[in-house]
């Protein structure tokens, strides 16, 4: 029989504490001292993901950025526009109907549920949310309600392949991710670009983006997975099943998906909320200022989206090392690391605002076009908003690895509120200078409000740490 033993972690859906069963027999990722030369493979191993991870980065950031660069030199302000509208409306959307679950999944550290749990969730919300979107797309007109729904097709597929991405963290093997975001990059970007020059027509090229999505962010992934799906849990660990019994049949597996939503709701909740509370500066400069001016205004703040994804990745990558510190007990290193990343963030993040500062307005005219020339200001703020983020991002972190999914619902419902009231009172007065201060104001506030929560629970735990007799 294997030995088994609880742990237990943070606080779920309502602050509860989750209890996960742990295999030490079969978890390679326990937290007991190994000896050295396990210890050296192990850095080895994280120093292997890392690279991948970072050229997967690059590569797939890289792609992204030049759709955008092309899409401002080939097409139009209105185009660029009609994407960054298209974007602004799917993740919101898709991110709600993800329920956050790669989060879940890789703090899933019994694991309560099976891969295909997780992969029978996120494609039955990309489902819905593919509805929704298609629905939104019928009222923004026929040009643009096009590209909204051919982006959110691609986005759902991009969200499908993230869950293969979570099974792929799970055991550590970043190669595959970083394969997968750099097909998924070049193919997006080659088969946007050349359906933009045969046919000038925006809609058109969004096809290419969801070819891309479908052969890097599924197909590949669904193919290199396959080895990895056979050794998964097949049965509820956490119901008293084995871990590796027969298929569930259907009523059981609708029971588990519920079981899973139920939990993973209010981090999805938060998620969309968090999407929305950013892309409220769009959706409000696109109302008030024009489609043009969201178009410069998206262009513009790519280098915000760029450095969420890269922050985004960074967070993934260290989440497990972050959640298994706390499961142990070590609060230290666990502050500690923490505060590694939030002050490296800020440090690195000055250097690249003083770059923006004296490079922006050639920086714009040259890369951008005389559209967009004037408007360097908008960059150097948009610059200072993504280092905040970076800070937020790394606090959520730390928050997930405490597993508080409910508290960042109500985190998420307050920055909702401070985005839309900001940039409701900046954007009409001072037009895109006025959303890029929004944008600061929303990161300013949800980093402080983000510290205070963590805070207060690395507090809570400190103090209900059992006292040591003396001897």
């Amino acid at each position: 029989m294997e030995k088994m033993e609880e742990r237990v972690v943070g606080g779920a859906s309502r602050g509860r504490s989750v209890t996960f069963p742990v295999d030490r027999s079969r978890d390679p990722r326990q937290t007991e001292s190994v000896p050295g030369g396990e210890a050296r493979a192990g850095l080895g191993k994280a120093a292997s993901g890392m690279t991948w991870s970072l050229l997967g980065l690059i590569v797939a950031q890289v792609a992204q950025w030049a759709v955008m660069v092309l899409l401002s030199r080939l097409g139009t302000p209105e185009m660029v526009g009609q994407y960054a509208l298209g974007l602004a409306v799917g993740a919101p959307v898709i991110l709600l109907a993800g329920f956050g679950l790669r989060t879940v999944q890789v703090t899933d550290t019994g694991p309560l549920f099976s891969f295909n749990d997780y992969l029978r969730l996120r494609t039955s919300g990309m489902v819905v949310a593919l509805l929704l979107i298609g629905v939104i797309a019928a009222f923004v007109g026929p040009a643009a309600g096009v590209v909204v729904l051919l982006v959110g097709v691609a986005k759902a597929l991009d969200a499908v392949g993230d869950i293969y991405w979570g099974l792929f963290q799970r055991h550590e093997r970043m190669r595959p991710i970083a394969i997968s975001m750099i097909s998924n990059g070049l193919i997006s970007v080659l088969a946007v670009v050349s359906l933009l020059v045969l046919t000038g027509s925006i809609g058109w090229a969004m096809i290419g983006s969801v070819i891309g999505s479908l052969a890097g962010s599924v197909g590949y992934c669904a193919r290199a997975a396959k080895p990895l799906t056979t050794i998964e849990p097949t049965t509820d660990v956490a119901a008293g099943g084995t871990r590796h019994g027969p298929p569930p049949d259907r009523p059981a597996a609708l029971r588990r998906m519920a079981r899973l939503a139920v939990v993973a709701a209010p981090l999805g909740l938060a998620s969309g909320l968090v999407s929305l509370s950013e892309n409220l500066p769009r959706y409000l400069a696109g109302h008030l200022l024009g489609t043009a001016a969201l178009g410069i205004f998206a262009a513009l703040a790519y280098i915000v989206l760029a450095a969420n994804v890269l922050f985004a990745a960074i967070s993934q990558l260290l989440l497990p090392r972050l959640t298994r510190l706390f499961a142990a007990g070590d609060v230290t290193a666990f502050t500690a690391l923490t505060l590694k990343l939030i002050l490296g963030t800020l440090c690195c993040g000055a250097v690249v605002v003083a770059v923006v500062i004296g490079a922006g307005p050639a920086t714009v005219r040259l890369v951008y076009g005389a559209p967009y020339d004037g408007h360097a200001v908008v960059l150097i703020l948009l610059t200072i908003a993504a280092v905040l983020r970076g800070a937020v991002f790394f606090l959520n972190t730390a928050l997930y690895a405490l597993r508080k999914f409910g508290n960042q619902l109500v985190a998420s419902m307050i920055m909702v509120a401070v985005a839309g009231s900001g940039g409701y009172l900046l954007i009409p007065r001072f037009g895109l200078v006025g959303a890029a201060w929004s944008v600061i104001i929303t990161a300013s506030g949800d980093s402080l409000l983000k510290a205070l929560m963590l805070k207060r629970a690395l507090a809570k735990r400190l103090s209900t740490r059992p006292v040591q007799a003396s001897g």
